[in-house]
């Protein structure tokens, strides 16, 4: 068997959980370039959803005849929903592994709101010693928070923010009851749940149900007292539609890990949007835990996959 293994993350530890299964047959890459020149004797492909560029998907699509598997090294996968993989070829992606730091990220995020942190923030920098904004501050103790997409991050998500004592609202595209929600909807019914959310935190994958899926109509839906967290895909959250709502008070402030476009130029009036809180694309990342856990997931996928076994953390593209 032969696999090709592209990681910008925790590349050292996915090289010693693959190598002593496959010895000689895995190569490690970098670049778009390199990917490409590898794929024709790949029966598996090991790479993170945003090096599965049109090129790359290209390639694969032209000239990689024994390609039966490809392992995401990441949740998200809207690069392969876009482009696509050969029939047959089975995508797998990280499944529950990062669904803990992402959703700690997020539960951060809503905290920091909550209590005001940006304005206390921005008057330490100041230098100023100013209690009001604490007349303000929130708690998710009773709390109704909207938890858009409940896949693996999502739940957790809930699970977090129930032991705070918060009413979660799970929005999926089925709208399923689930024990971590105390009410479900379809995603359809999204513009009935807006209005009596406290909060809202999208979690939900890219495709185009997703695209812009919060706008100005959605943003003006919302109470002015809502906060909104977003650590899921840039493009469900209209940008320009998001800054106009905080500066000119439509909801009460945001928190970003991702952005429209990313990264986000220095120009972009986002910037300087009040009551944001920005991050580079970072919810994932928590120390050697996180890429162990990662690569304990390729792993045991690659020894199911040689075994002719069911794989898991299968997507549906």
């Amino acid at each position: 068997m032969r696999a090709v293994l592209s990681a910008t993350l925790a590349k050292a530890d996915f090289i010693a959980r693959l190598q002593p299964i496959l010895g000689d047959g895995l190569k490690v890459v970098e670049g778009e370039p390199a990917i490409i020149e590898a794929v024709p004797e790949a029966d598996a492909l090991f790479l993170t959803d945003f090096l599965y560029t049109e090129k790359v998907a290209a390639a694969v699509h032209a000239a990689a005849p024994r390609l039966k598997w490809m392992q995401l090294l990441t949740a998200g996968y809207d690069s392969a929903k876009q482009f696509g993989v050969p029939a047959g070829a089975v995508v797998t992606n990280m499944g529950a592994a990062l669904a803990p730091p992402v959703a700690t990220h997020a539960v951060m995020f809503l905290l920091a709101l909550q209590r005001q942190l940006p304005l206390f923030m921005d008057q330490q920098n100041r230098r100023v010693w100013d209690r009001s904004p604490g007349a303000r501050s929130r708690i998710p103790d009773q709390a109704t928070v909207a938890v858009i997409g409940f896949g693996h991050i999502g739940r957790e998500i809930a699970r977090l923010l129930r032991a705070f004592g918060a009413r979660v609202i799970a929005v999926s595209r089925s709208g399923a009851p689930h024990e971590l929600a105390d009410e479900a909807v379809p995603i359809s019914k999204l513009m009935d749940v807006l209005p009596r959310a406290d909060a809202i935190m999208i979690a939900v994958p890219l495709d185009p149900t997703t695209l812009g899926l919060i706008g100005a109509r959605e943003l003006n839906a919302c109470k002015r007292s809502a906060f909104l967290v977003n650590i899921a895909r840039g493009p469900i959250v209209d940008s320009l539609a998001l800054t106009n709502a905080l500066v000119e008070g439509v909801i009460a402030g945001a928190a970003l890990d991702v952005t429209d476009p990313e990264p986000l130029p220095k120009d972009h009036p986002l910037w300087g949007a009040p009551n944001l809180m920005l991050t580079p694309h970072t919810s994932g990342a928590c120390g050697p835990l996180g890429t162990q856990r990662m690569a304990a997931v390729a792993e045991d996928n690659l020894k199911r996959f040689m075994r002719g076994d069911t794989l898991t953390n299968i997507v549906t593209l």
